[in-house]
């Protein structure tokens, strides 16, 4: 029975390490290493409304190379996180965001799968479904976007930019306002 025991967590073990090291080499793909970097959402369609929408600047998504995702805009008074947390590529066209933190509070805790396709080094395609928006509203709806590369050399450094930079690196407010004032 020890025996028999012993196999069975033995088994486990190996295809949890498996599992792992799978999901690491998804990092590791080409369609990674092409979807590694900032992007800026260009247009939204939304299934139950006609038609793609040209959206604002100031939207964005950072996928970084450890396994991290953060959405977050930018409006001419800050930068504020709407949601982030890690991620993981299934094959080259399912890309996984686990939410651990986002104002739409029904994505805490869960898995949002977004289908992919990657067109050229510069744009990327997401659709994901969206059961219910941020108010708590059942939308059943497919959301489609259109996301462009953002290159540094197309970014202009601004106040919002370096106090943003600044709060991922520094955690004491006062040393922030000194540096920005």
């Amino acid at each position: 029975m020890k025996t028999k025991l012993f196999y069975s967590v033995f088994v486990c073990v190996i295809a949890l390490l498996a599992g792992c090291g799978t999901a690491q080499k998804g990092l590791k793909s080409e369609t990674a290493k092409r979807l590694f970097g900032l992007w800026e959402v260009k247009a939204i369609h939304n299934s139950n409304e006609g038609g793609y929408k040209k959206m604002p600047h100031g939207m964005f998504k950072m996928i970084i190379d450890d396994g991290r995702f953060v959405n977050f805009m930018t409006t001419a008074g800050g930068a504020m996180i709407t949601v982030d947390g890690t991620y993981r590529l299934v094959g080259d066209s399912l890309y996984i965001e686990e939410i651990n933190h986002s104002f739409n509070r029904t994505q805490v805790g869960k898995d949002n799968p977004l289908n992919l396709k990657l067109s050229g080094p510069k744009f990327m395609y997401l659709r994901w479904f969206q059961a219910v928006d941020e108010f708590g509203e059942n939308q059943n709806q497919w959301i489609e976007e259109i996301w462009q590369r953002v290159e540094l050399e197309d970014m202009e450094v601004s106040r919002i930019d370096l106090e943003q930079e600044l709060r991922a690196l520094v955690k004491d407010p006062e040393v922030i306002k000194k540096v920005m004032d």
